[in-house]
């Protein structure tokens, strides 16, 4: 790479003194400038030097940081109290901004722990970007950022920029051609590792990974050769535990590039195995906590990682989320899997503070996923090793976030009430929502129990309920209750001894304190300044909505709403020999209440034609026959081609309901089934849009089919 000025480049010392300038100058309103330049040229140097001219300025070194950190510690700096309340985000911390502050982000480009990330550009994209748009109008802020080394990344993100010139021009040379490929491999192996520490046993099983055996006084001998030493260096963590890395982390980052992206994936897969094996020595156990994530992100397997519930439970959750987002940039997520259950926990703002807590979170996700995961909670559970979890979910009812079928409604009753009991067989734990009893189980097992009488005994129990600000006493505004932090979703509790029922728009569960894992006391929410960018796959349309049955139909209207016509009741002038087929065999939804669609009539009077289907008598010679009301106008059925339409008395142009009668009675049931549904989170629209465009596209595009996702002007709605 060339160090020879651009002319868009400049001198340090000339970008400092055009930077100082910029900042002084007066009567100018907020502004950004971005510093850019490769790596060695002196912009992280520069930002230094800003800082020790502006002592007050806020400054944030970027480096092995989320951009959740970033977010975190820029909102401290500040004074803003932004992870005091669920209502936060990084938009509203840019609100709150006050005076004129020099805002200084440094090594924007190392940010994340992981080399497969995408927390450099989270940095850019969600926290420099929400200072830029949300900040007070008015305001006079300078915000100084460095920005990666690429070629005119700063001029490519508009506005002020510095392009500092000079720089690193090349990596260092190899002089034995012999040793110069062994050290090839082992620093190709050390570049592809996802933490930029690494433990000298670990090095060697990278190298395994990479098809070079190198045992550990081999590398040793590398660390003491001349030429490896323009590379890399030993350092350690801190606690003596000896670690190699490079000098400049954009040797490993130019390396990395010289692998075939393939050749790259297929080597992440093996380090991916070999880090995930039972009894992996200390070294490597202390290296998945914080990188395997990365390699599963870099293999193209982290949903398939995410399932291996014991190598989850052996990584840090910041790496694990860091991998999360790389992993699924631009790559929908399935619904139903693990990585959608972890998409829902970075919707919901889960940001533990401990390991800990995180799998105590993590196995709560687990129990309300339902029976079809109680083994993955249970392993989990065993992987924890040594790690102590602060409470520990017991049972759990209800409907987890994502998991639902179309085979039902989804109901998750909004607990009112949750009180523990105490009685002569053992305590239990009821839920009520305002109007009716939900249930009553044992308090430890989750089995159910009779429902106890009001005036049971509820000594000692206190209840809470968790506001914008956290727990608090049952009906009060202020104060303070002794409970674990929990996440927003999760509403009201009730805690007796080291027993909380816990009520949540999921359900209802039940949690166990361990009363050995000492009094934490994790400071703030369980918030999240900086929202997931993953999304979740189009969920799949449901086999039965292309040929419905009538058991798939009795699950949503009732056995008594589903009206069979026997073919002997069927008019001779109903040609279409799909639509006689379709009301003798599956039946006809008889049913009202939704959608301004009443045809509960066919149930009495039968299929009767219709002498003047549009307003006027027909001359095709096709008879129509009614099918009652929708959205105002007659329900009709082509007894020629068996297409439902609607004969234009509300006003709306296009005819079209159905082009068949299956077609039309799929997509009213699956509306049916969706409007009814409570949903917590996502409540699945776009899933619905997509699913009435798969059973009809000609319907669904019709304006009756595009009416009914228009709340305002609908008349009844569940």
């Amino acid at each position: 790479m060339s160090t020879t000025p651009n002319p868009d480049e400049v001198t340090a010392e000339l970008a400092l003194n055009r930077a100082l300038r910029w900042i002084d100058r007066p009567r100018e309103t907020s502004a950004w400038l971005w510093i850019g330049g490769r790596a060695g040229s002196g912009r992280t140097a520069l930002l230094r030097e800003v800082v020790t001219r502006h002592p007050a300025a806020v400054h944030v070194d970027c480096t092995g940081r989320s951009a959740e950190e970033v977010a975190r510690e820029l909102a401290t700096a500040l004074g803003i109290p932004a992870t005091d309340s669920f209502d936060n985000d990084i938009a509203a911390v840019a609100g709150q901004i006050k005076g004129d502050p020099v805002v200084v982000l440094a090594n924007t480009q190392w940010a994340g722990r992981l080399r497969t990330s995408r927390e450099p550009e989270r940095v850019l994209d969600q926290v420099t970007r929400a200072l830029i748009t949300f900040h007070p109008r008015g305001l006079r802020m300078r915000l100084l950022i460095e920005v990666d080394d690429a070629p005119g990344r700063a001029d490519e993100l508009g506005g002020r920029h510095l392009t500092l010139q000079g720089g690193f021009e090349s990596m260092p040379a190899f002089a034995e051609p012999d040793e110069d490929a062994a050290l090839s491999s082992a620093l190709d192996a050390l570049a592809l590792a996802e933490h930029r520490f690494v433990p000298l046993p670990v090095w060697s099983l990278l190298c395994s990974a990479l098809g070079q055996d190198f045992p550990e006084s081999r590398l040793e001998s590398l660390l003491g050769d001349p030429v490896a030493g323009d590379w890399i260096h030993r350092t350690d963590d801190g606690t003596g535990t000896p670690l190699v890395s490079f000098k400049q982390e954009a040797a490993a980052r130019h390396l990395r590039t010289q692998m075939p992206a393939e050749e790259a994936r297929s080597w992440h897969a093996r380090a991916v195995t070999a880090l995930s094996a039972a009894n992996t020595p200390e070294a490597a156990r202390w290296y998945a906590y914080r990188a395997l994530a990365g390699h599963a992100a870099a293999a193209g397997q982290f949903n398939a990682f995410l399932e291996d519930t014991a190598a989850v439970a052996g990584v840090g959750h910041e790496s694990l989320f860091e991998g999360f987002e790389a992993a699924f940039h631009t790559r929908p997520i399935p619904q139903g899997s693990a990585g959608a259950r972890l998409h829902y926990m970075a919707r919901r703002g889960v940001q533990p503070s401990s390991h800990g807590e995180w799998l105590a979170l993590l196995h709560l996700t687990l129990m309300q996923a339902g029976p079809t995961q109680e083994a993955a909670a249970d392993r989990l559970l065993s992987a924890a090793g040594p790690v102590t979890l602060p409470w520990r979910t017991l049972w759990a009812e209800g409907v987890g976030a994502g998991v639902f079928t179309t085979d039902a409604v989804v109901s998750r009753p909004i607990v009112q009430t949750p009180r523990i009991v105490h009685t002569p067989t053992g305590d239990v734990v009821t839920a009520r929502t305002r109007r009716e009893h939900i249930g009553t189980w044992d308090l430890a097992t989750g089995a159910p129990r009779p429902e106890p009488d009001e005036t049971a005994d509820t000594s000692g129990t206190t209840q809470a309920d968790q506001g914008p600000g956290g727990w608090r006493p049952d009906g009060v505004v202020d104060g303070e209750v002794d409970l674990p932090r929990m996440p927003e979703y999760i509403r009201r509790a009730t805690r007796s001894g080291h027993h909380i029922a816990l009520a949540t728009v999921d359900g209802f569960c039940v949690v166990e304190i361990n009363q050995n894992a000492g009094h934490e006391n994790a400071p703030g929410l369980l918030t999240r300044l900086v929202s997931t960018q993953t999304q979740l796959a189009r969920a799949d349309l449901p086999a039965q909505a292309l040929a419905p049955t009538t058991d798939w139909l009795t699950d949503i209207f009732g056995s008594a709403a589903v009206k069979r016509f026997p073919q002997e009741t069927l008019p001779d002038t109903l040609s279409d020999s799909s639509a006689r087929a379709f009301l003798s065999e599956v039946g006809f939804p008889c049913v009202t209440g939704l959608l301004e669609l009443d045809t509960t009539g066919l149930e009495d009077t039968g299929l009767h034609p219709v002498a003047e289907p549009f307003g006027k008598p027909d001359e095709t010679g096709t008879t129509y026959f009614s099918l009652g009301v929708w959205q105002r106008a007659r329900l009709l059925l082509d007894g020629r081609d068996g297409r439902v339409l609607q004969d234009g008395w509300s006003g709306i142009e296009d005819e079209l309901a159905g082009s068949s009668l299956a077609q039309f009675v799929a997509m009213v049931r699956l509306y049916f089934w969706w409007r009814a549904s409570w949903w917590s989170i996502e409540d699945t629209e776009s899933d619905l849009r997509h699913w009435l465009n798969l059973i009809d596209p000609e319907a669904y595009q019709t304006q009756g089919w595009q009416r009914v996702f228009e709340d305002y002007n609908f008349d009844d709605r569940v």
